[in-house]
């Protein structure tokens, strides 16, 4: 197991896109936190939980980045055709997909630690400048969060990445359920009074775990919520690349 995730790892290193992702990590957190602190007015910068939603909001692009880079672990392998000879060597596909989901989540957490750096870098500087003192356990609680929806974000993305395969309908079909699809669905549960209902969606959900609004499930909902659907996707990844031919 260990010399399979040291492999995938060797993967993930030697792919052009990866470091795409991480250099769209560092700048989206940077500019995130920057506008954060810039928009902030000097009264709400000193409140109590200004820096723990600092974190959080640097979290959610890193969450959607970490849900494509999940999906494109998998399906990488079938628009490549390396998925033969990987199989070769992982001739047990619920152990492929397995290794799939664990580097899926491995992933999110190197991408929220990459991100973490930038959004701290860019927080010492700016609030040293403007001697707003830093509040380490309110910005360790949002890291603790970010780590933990970030990292379900490359569970899950994996997980539908091998319930998908094709690249192109994994991530335009994931992108367009987060952006039109699902906001869709929010409106017609409020027009039937189901609002409540609407935090139980997929993309609700994730969000709900870096959210720093306090809006929809509470943080512990959030997460049991999206490992529900991680495992729904999981299992439709097992039966599809159980049942796929690969020849």
């Amino acid at each position: 197991m260990t010399r399979l995730l040291a492999a995938e790892a060797l993967k993930l290193r030697t792919l052009r896109s990866t470091w795409g992702f991480g250099l769209v990590a560092v700048l989206l957190a940077g500019l995130v936190t920057a506008g954060s602190i810039g928009g902030a007015g000097q009264q709400d910068r000193l409140e109590a939980e200004f820096q723990f939603q600092l974190v959080l909001d640097a979290a959610f692009p890193a969450a959607i980045l970490a849900l494509l880079m999940g999906m494109i672990l998998v399906t990488n392998e079938f628009r490549h055709g390396t998925i033969a000879r990987t199989l070769l060597a992982v001739p047990r596909r619920a152990r492929f997909v397995g290794i799939k989901l664990l580097t899926g989540a491995a992933t999110g957490a190197a991408l929220m630690l990459v991100t973490l750096v930038a959004v701290a870098s860019t927080a010492v500087i700016w609030l040293g400048l403007i001697d707003v003192p830093l509040e380490l356990g309110d910005g360790l609680h949002g890291a603790g969060r970010a780590f933990v929806g970030v990292a379900l974000a490359g569970l899950l993305g994996a997980a539908i990445g091998g319930a998908v395969h094709s690249q192109v309908g994994s991530l335009v079909g994931t992108l367009v359920w987060i952006f039109v699809a699902e906001p869709i669905c929010w409106a017609l549960l409020g027009l039937l009074d189901l609002d409540g209902v609407a935090s139980y969606l997929p993309a609700a959900a994730l969000g709900g775990v870096v959210d720093s609004s306090g809006e929809g499930l509470p943080f512990a909902g959030s997460v049991g919520m999206t490992l529900a659907w991680a495992v729904v996707a999981a299992a439709l990844a097992l039966v599809r690349t159980g049942r796929r031919d690969i020849t």
